[in-house]
């Protein structure tokens, strides 16, 4: 606030808004862009875990998890590049520590996860000389709606917070840093 930042949000169940499908990214970027007249953030938190054995998943499901994980990453990217390009603006996207291992039951996850930290990586290094920065957010395990989903209740000493995360992110744009995995540890 006392930097005088707007904030939008968007996602499925708050807006329509499916990072998997390109023109609704698109439009909503030129939305924000429309009333602000600049975009110089971007964060994608956007991330589907569907815990189970590769052979007992449905196709559906499966297409629909790297279709937010991994597609909804390159659509954010492509159509935010031109809003950054013009600002010089920072671009954060999200990978879980699953991505340094594959793990049983995790194979879509942790391969889209892991698909991230190289994107990342590559588009830090393209977009270096024209200022845009793109980093990753890397949290450890953290008491989030799809992780509660998926795990239960855990000891609330065992999880982070996401207020920490948060703050975690937002330095993360304010630093100049580009290319980079940024693990946030209890």
């Amino acid at each position: 606030q006392e930097k005088q930042a707007k904030v939008f949000c968007f996602s499925r169940s708050m807006n329509g808004v499916d990072v998997g499908k390109k023109e609704q990214v698109a439009d909503a970027l030129k939305k924000v862009f429309l009333q602000t007249h600049r975009i110089d953030y971007i964060i994608n938190t956007a991330g589907v875990l569907n815990k189970e054995p590769l052979m007992s998943s449905d196709y559906q499901t499966i297409y629909n998890a790297v279709s937010t994980n991994y597609m909804g990453t390159i659509n954010v990217a492509m159509e935010a590049y031109a809003y950054l390009k013009e600002s010089k603006g920072k671009l954060v996207f999200f990978t879980s520590s699953s991505y340094t291992r594959g793990r049983a039951f995790y194979s879509i996850y942790s391969s889209t996860k892991a698909a991230i930290v190289n994107f990342v990586q590559a588009l830090s290094e393209e977009w270096f000389e024209y200022g845009i920065r793109v980093n990753c957010i890397n949290p450890e395990r953290t008491k989030t709606p799809m992780r509660i989903q998926n795990f239960g209740n855990e000891p609330e000493d065992t999880l982070l917070e996401p207020k920490v995360v948060a703050i975690v992110s937002v330095n993360t744009l304010l630093s100049e840093m580009t290319g980079e995995v940024v693990d946030v540890k209890r």
